[in-house]
């Protein structure tokens, strides 16, 4: 879903799973339909959009700005309630589950609760990381950088503050049941809390800050998230269940399915996996260009909403057998260059899509094969044959031909100029419609020179001038044969023409040199100048 001019930084389903609210650093909210079709784009912050959240109706949005508001708005998108009260940039807003009431959290220390009138109910003062209503939407929790976990009642009143981090709490969370709180923090652990402020157990294992933690649906476990580029699943006696890794650079969100039976998580890598419970990689999905800030399961657990810092919101979806990005046509122009991301999306292959991204491979493999890669090209060749069964090629022959020509400039540039010139030879044979390029038939002439085979060479020189008559580095090449060969009225036309041509001082000065000598009937090519020459 493209749209946004800036970073998405958060996705949020309707109650429903019928729509996709994103908020955005270029000040907007943009509702969408599940086909990504834009429905909507809600104006009226001033600033940056930090968070997005629907009630539990699905009849209206809150978002959060760090122009230090808070807006409610109806689903047509016009805005019903300006928020204002916090003093600094509000990172996180939160319907209650009853959906009368709208938490709120800011950098200045505060969390605020509001009515949907717009009147501020409460205010609770804390130096707020994370927000969290309990699950009757009784009570709040809160996490902060002062190390602390706070407790609220909802008129305001701090129930308990819960002690045991030694650096910032990044994330909180409630238990489905509301009897425990789980808490995420830069310390690496996580912890487990009675609802009383008792602390149950601590999570050791991850070897960075912990992002990110999650419940799953029964109660039974906690999955989180961390720099350390793994995500760990937990019984709540604090044993360790699962390591799930993959990911190549740190873990910023993770997210249980509705079912409880698969882990979604979002990367600083770009992507985002699915995971079995049981710690299995189901499922890797790219499609983004920056690192995937949020992750969500739809209501119904048979989609995927991501938010990137490349702009964008991408909908995956689960209701396949295999697990593919829903809508290719949003990626119709990136797939058919990017062949490898398209050979992940198995439905994304389609005729037309399969027969362009051939072409890639075709590239692809020609590039290989022409730096000595013949095992890689011939397997893109292999790819792109059976994409597109058409293409009139062998993978072997196309991959070996480039390849010989790699090799024979390789074995002319150490002086083994016979074996070069066959490679040349069998190149040719083995595609006689083969068009060897100028420059490659001028590295042949030049470096067989050089090693004292200009005679044996003097073809590939003709054939390279033939082809580029103007080019001064390869009419130069031919004057070096030429007076290796003893066709001194020759080699002075070429160096001639290529003093004409060039814009180097050094060299030309060089190659007046040589005219010199030749016209005096000297041979300016002694064994010591060659070896000179030879030098890269």
């Amino acid at each position: 879903m493209k749209g946004h001019s800036a970073e998405v930084t958060s996705v949020s389903f309707s109650p429903d799973g019928q729509a996709i609210a994103s908020a955005s650093a270029d000040k907007t909210i943009k509702l969408w339909s599940l086909e990504g079709k834009e429905l909507k784009t809600l104006k009226g912050h001033s600033a940056e959009v930090t968070s997005v959240s629907f009630s539990p109706d699905g009849q209206a949005i809150a978002s959060a700005s760090a122009d230090k508001t808070i807006k409610l708005w109806s689903l047509e998108g016009k805005e019903l309630k300006t928020l204002k009260g916090h003093s600094a940039e509000v990172t996180s807003v939160s319907f209650s589950p009853d959906g009368k009431a709208i938490a709120s959290a800011s950098g200045d220390g505060t969390i605020k609760l509001w009515s949907l009138e717009g009147k501020e109910l409460k205010t609770f003062n804390a130096p707020v990381t994370s927000v969290s209503f309990s699950p009757d939407g009784k009570a709040i929790a809160s996490a902060s950088a002062d190390k602390t976990i706070k407790l609220w009642s909802l008129e305001g009143k701090e129930l308990k503050t819960f002690k045991g981090h030694s650096d910032q709490v990044s994330s909180v969370s409630f238990s489905p049941d509301g009897q425990a709180i789980a808490s995420a923090s830069g310390d690496k652990t996580i912890k487990l809390w009675s609802i009383e402020g008792k602390e149950l157990k601590t999570f050791k294992g991850h070897s960075a800050e912990v992002t990110s933690v999650s419940f799953s649906p029964d109660g039974k476990a906690i999955a989180s998230a961390s720099y350390d580029k793994t995500i760990k699943l937990w019984s709540l006696d604090g044993i360790e269940l699962k390591t799930f890794k993959g990911h190549s650079a740190w873990v910023s969100s993770v997210s249980f399915s509705p079912d409880g039976k698969a882990i979604a998580s979002a990367s600083g890598d770009g992507t985002i996996k699915l995971w079995s419970i049981e710690g299995k990689e189901l499922k890797t999905f790219k499609g983004h260009s920056a690192w995937v800030s949020s992750v969500s399961f739809s209501p119904d657990g048979k989609a995927i909403a991501s938010a990137s810092d490349d702009k964008t919101v991408i909908l995956w979806n689960l209701d396949l057998n295999n697990l593919v990005v829903l809508g290719c046509n949003w990626l119709q122009d990136y797939l058919p260059n990017h062949p490898e991301t398209l050979a992940e999306l198995q439905l994304c292959q389609n005729k037309s899509m399969l027969m362009a991204a051939a072409l890639t491979l075709v590239t692809q493999g020609e590039k290989l094969a022409s730096a000595g890669e013949f095992e890689k090209a011939v397997a893109k060749f292999k790819q792109a044959k059976e994409w597109n069964p058409e293409l009139v090629i062998n993978p072997e022959t196309k991959a070996k031909v480039p390849s010989l020509l790699f090799q024979g400039k390789e074995l002319a540039s150490k002086g083994d100029v016979k074996k070069a010139i066959a490679a040349y030879a069998e190149s040719e044979k083995l595609d006689p419609k083969l068009e060897i390029s100028a420059e490659d038939w001028n590295s042949l002439c030049k470096d067989g020179s050089l090693h004292g085979y200009a005679a044996d060479v003097m073809f590939a020189c003709e054939k390279a001038v033939t082809l580029a008559p103007k080019d001064g580095n390869i009419r130069d090449s031919r004057g070096l044969a030429r007076a290796l060969t003893g066709d001194k009225k020759g080699a002075i036309e070429d160096f001639q023409a290529f003093i004409q041509w060039s814009n180097n001082s050094e060299q030309r000065s060089q190659r007046q040199g040589w005219v010199n000598s030749l016209t005096a009937g000297k041979n300016p090519f002694t064994e010591e100048e060659l070896k000179k020459l030879r030098q890269p």
